[in-house]
């Protein structure tokens, strides 16, 4: 079998489960094809596991393949062992189902691969490496914590493709699957499966003591509840170990900043990082110093009820050989990632709860999850990178200092032997649609707090405007930051927060609007004057023609006055004296006059004028 992916092996890991439900009579299926495929007829267990490598891209401990070779091939008679090799006796080559299982199992795997490949290619993503991009799909489901070149590209692919038909169970089947490998990978006797032999205490970071009473969202309080759920189902049996949950003094000093923080905030001494959804939670409908107080109150309270304690004060340093505090792994770790931005100060802050870690398991990690004594519990990416550095993690199936919580409630479900089939509740972080959904999240979380920061810098430095800020913090704060608000349509909002010029864009884009502001503003500012110009222009012209209206209405009622006593002056006869002319035009003038005193004659006039001025704007504004 060429070009073999652990993906599509875990799919088909997955697939037998349901059929056999045994663990061993699993592998004994990729075994017994490893071997038929060679057509072996002698080989040792060391063979065997380079063959199951080669083959399923399995790695699997060597004590679990001479297990099942003992209590399943052997005592089946299949195979005889004598000398430290097996030999076959009368072992089938009939394996069709197996190898039906597989191909199904390839088919599936090479569909999404080419839907994951035209979909980054569609995103924009220029000289894809196909091997490249199916290492890095497979790095995003086995170690969803850390991030690679592909990782929001194939994060947003599984939430743009979560509603189509079949996907989502074909991701279902090889995450799965990567649950059993893991589990057998990490369980050195799988005789163990259904109980919790040892005692076991996690020591939580600060995010996970806020998702235990839901400040970080309902997503967030599911997970940890499925992960409690389990440790609670170890507690109640009588015939199993314990699991304690505790935290240590960093955490607790941890919260004493955080409720701090979050006084400086309602008092207004400080603004809130939008990407802090537990601090929003906190500050959300407090007013006072004393409504935060009574809220750290509240929270102490119910991390009681959960019996979630802090950790009695050791001296961790009184076994040098548990101390990973060394200045040359410092040093090796510092210049690991020199990539990052991340502080010395940081790293040897990590590496101390580290050697509390080391010092509480006294030095033995290489045991079963449930014998290693205590591990700490953090979804920060910096505490899991370095616990699976070279310089502090041995490999070769130790259990690591510090872990995610997807990975210890896997461990605990593949122990308590939960399966997948029934009536079992499956826990939400098994979900690869969630585990993408919490890696978009993530990242914006991540982007937002950076530029939180700069605009931050920026400001005290006077290189931004308070316009600016505000216009920034509105935009972020609509950010989908909590993994339920993930969807394909805030997917593209999304995009903008993860660009690392996102501060100068928006920048640009307020100066472009205001200079288009003044420039608008301008224009209007002429154009207004033009108006009054146009309108005094024609204001002027109508005035003037109003005045000539008003003196040709005077000269008409003049001229119609004038009339009778030219009239009177018409009609006169030689026999008419002078006097009874005189006393005619009196008579018409005294008829004449009190219309002109009464200003009868002036009110027509005005009147006239008037109408006219109306008609002519009225006729100008008509469309």
């Amino acid at each position: 079998m060429e070009d073999v992916n652990l993906l599509s092996s875990a799919a088909v890991l997955r697939a037998i489960f349901d059929e056999k439900k045994d663990i061993y009579d699993v592998l004994k299926e990729f075994i017994m094809s490893s071997i038929n495929s060679r057509n072996l007829k002698s080989f040792n267990s060391t063979e065997l596991l380079q063959f199951i490598e080669e083959d399923f891209n399995f790695r699997l401990p060597e004590a679990i393949v001479k297990s099942c070779l003992k209590k399943r091939l052997v005592k089946e008679q299949l195979l005889t062992r004598q000398y430290g090799s097996y030999n076959t006796t009368s072992l089938s080559t009939n394996n069709t189902q197996f190898q039906e299982d597989f191909e199904r199992s390839r088919c599936e795997y090479d569909d999404v691969i080419t839907k994951l490949n035209a979909f980054c290619s569609k995103s924009g993503l220029k000289d894809i490496n196909l091997r490249e991009l199916e290492d890095c799909f497979e790095r995003s489901l086995t170690r969803p914590d850390l991030s690679n070149k592909y990782s929001q590209c194939i994060a947003k692919f599984i939430v743009a493709f979560q509603h189509e038909s079949g996907f989502t169970e074909k991701l279902r089947k090889i995450e799965e699957g990567l649950i059993l490998y893991t589990g057998i990978r990490y369980s050195p006797d799988l005789s163990t499966l259904g109980c919790w032999k040892g005692s076991l205490t996690v020591f939580l970071d600060t995010e996970h003591l806020f998702n235990a009473v839901g400040y970080n969202g309902s997503l967030y309080k599911t997970l940890f509840d499925d992960f409690y759920n389990l440790t609670n189902e170890v507690n109640r049996s009588k015939k199993s170990g314990k699991i304690e949950l505790k935290y240590f003094e960093e955490t607790d000093r941890e919260i004493e900043s955080f409720f701090y923080s979050a006084i400086n905030i309602v008092e207004k001494k400080a603004s809130i990082d939008p990407s802090k959804t537990a601090m929003k939670n906190i500050c959300n409908g407090c007013t006072s110093r004393s409504d935060v107080i009574t809220k750290k109150a509240i929270f102490q309270d119910k991390l009681s009820k959960l019996k979630i304690t802090k950790e009695s004060n050791t001296d961790y340093y009184s076994n040098s050989k548990t101390n990973v505090e060394s200045t040359s792994i410092l040093e090796s770790l510092c210049d690991e990632l020199k990539e990052t931005t991340v502080s010395e100060e940081q790293v040897s802050s990590v590496l101390k709860v580290f050697t509390k870690v080391n010092y509480l398991r006294n030095g033995s990690s290489k045991l079963s999850i449930d014998k290693v004594a205590c591990i700490f519990l953090t979804e920060s990416w910096l505490p899991q990178r370095i616990a699976f550095s070279d310089h502090v993690f041995d490999g070769n199936g130790s259990i690591p200092y510090a872990t995610n919580i997807e990975f210890l409630t896997e461990k605990l479900w593949f122990k308590l032997h939960k399966g997948f089939g029934g009536s079992a509740q499956i826990p939400a972080s098994f979900d690869p649609v969630i585990r993408a959904k919490l890696t978009l999240s993530n990242e914006v979380c991540k982007a937002i707090s950076n530029i939180y920061r700069s605009l931050k810098d920026d400001f005290d430095l006077g290189n931004v405007s308070t316009e600016t800020v505000a216009r920034i913090h509105y935009e972020i704060n609509k950010a989908p930051s909590k993994p339920e608000d993930i969807s394909i349509d805030s997917i593209s909002m999304s995009e903008a927060f993860l660009n690392d010029d996102y501060i100068e864009k928006v920048i640009c884009e307020k100066n472009h609007l205001e200079l288009e502001v003044i420039e608008g503003r301008k224009a209007k500012e002429e154009l207004r004057k033009m108006k009054i110009r146009e309108e005094k222009s024609r204001r002027i012209k109508y005035r003037n023609g109003a005045n000539a209206v008003y003196l040709l209405s005077i000269i008409f009622f003049i001229t119609l006055c004038s009339l009778p006593i030219a009239a009177a002056f018409y009609v006169a006869t030689q026999s008419d004296t002078a006097l009874s002319i005189f006393m005619a035009v009196f008579a018409i003038g005294c008829v004449i006059i009190p219309f002109w005193k009464k200003g009868d004659i002036n009110k027509i006039c005005h009147r006239w004028t008037k109408n006219y001025y109306r008609n002519a704007i009225r006729k100008y504004t008509q469309p």
